[in-house]
């Protein structure tokens, strides 16, 4: 298996897993929600020209989706920019002969550490 197919199993496994915990937070959320509900004050007058709760999370995700599609053409332009060194970094690399052991010869080993002993 190669390291994209392995990388985008665990992407589609962690998209599963997420949508899986989603629901019963829904679930319990909504539950929450409506035994809440009752005690919640309306708002004060004071606040009704601000934005209500739907309009600032469409607002956010509105410049999420900016935001995504502003780092997509930055990284975009990034690529081609360091295409040189892409190109070179991966290119298919030269087999390079592996190193026989030479007959004869002993492997180099450590000695044991010295211990200090106190002189009378």
């Amino acid at each position: 298996m190669s390291t994209m197919i392995t990388f985008e199993k665990w992407q589609t496994d962690y998209l599963d897993f997420v949508q899986r915990v989603e629901e019963p937070v829904v679930r319990f959320t909504g539950r929450m929600a409506g035994t809440v509900a009752p005690y919640v004050p309306e708002k004060p007058a004071a606040m009704r020209s601000m934005p209500t709760m739907t309009e600032l999370v469409e607002s956010g995700l509105k410049f999420r989706k900016r935001m995504v599609d502003h780092q997509t053409v930055f990284v975009r332009h990034m690529m081609k920019a360091l295409n040189p060194m892409i190109e070179k970094f991966d290119a298919a690399p030269v087999a390079t002969p592996t190193p026989k052991p030479q007959a004869g010869r002993k492997p180099v080993t450590r000695s044991a550490p010295r211990r200090m002993t106190k002189v009378a």
